[in-house]
């Protein structure tokens, strides 16, 4: 039985792990398997069954006595939520080697999310092929594109001023490589991945371990 979830009342955790859930669900729809239970589900997360029941029950969906959940109907109920069902358009800024190295990364389109532009201030990368795209004037991004979302992997010192130029292009989500916070305006969604800084932590961790 499947009922429509309320995806703004779903918890902040859950909403993490609905990722993870996809990637498993999208594996299994390939391999033609139709059902799953909790307990293969938590297992692949590192979860406990009982949170893994709790998290399906509040996608609305319940399983079957000795079947489990059926991964079509959860497949899709997740994707919708995360909106990937028919594809993000994704803008990149940064044509750098982070930029090439996420133009490159197939991960993006398996999940629904497909690199359509990438710009760049640089005046000796604007115009060039990178990754199969042209590079574009990040100042000359305009509000007349279907884009939502972008990405920002340019050096610190500029990253503000980049997210300023989206937010004025109507972008409202906005994952964020470069080590600074961004100031935003309340209706534009910020994430920020600082690879240096979870390296510092993994080390401290890492030490933390070892003595």
């Amino acid at each position: 039985m499947t009922q429509q979830p309320a995806a703004k009342k779903l918890s902040a955790p859950t909403l993490s792990r609905l990722p993870q859930y996809l990637r498993y669900l999208e594996a299994l729809h390939a391999e033609g398997t139709g059902h799953a239970t909790s307990a293969e589900l938590a297992e692949v997360l590192g979860v406990s069954d009982a949170l893994t029941r709790k998290d399906v029950s509040a996608l609305g969906h319940s399983g079957r006595a000795g079947l489990g959940y059926s991964v079509e109907a959860l497949r899709y109920t997740i994707a919708r939520i995360l909106g990937v069902t028919s594809g993000r358009r994704v803008l990149l800024v940064g044509a750098g080697n982070l930029g090439a190295a996420l133009m490159s990364y197939q991960g993006f389109g398996d999940r629904g999310m497909n690199i359509t532009a990438v710009a760049d201030n640089d005046p000796d990368k604007v115009g060039q092929i990178h990754g199969g795209h042209k590079v574009l004037d990040i100042n000359a991004i305009g509000t007349d594109h279907d884009m939502e979302l972008a990405i920002v992997a340019v050096p610190g010192d500029v990253a503000q001023e980049v997210a300023n130029t989206l937010v004025a292009a109507g972008i409202t989500g906005i994952l964020n490589f470069a080590p600074r916070r961004l100031h935003v305006p309340d209706h534009v969604i910020v994430r920020t991945v600082d690879l240096s800084a979870e390296l510092q932590i993994l080390a401290f961790h890492r030490d933390g371990a070892s003595g």
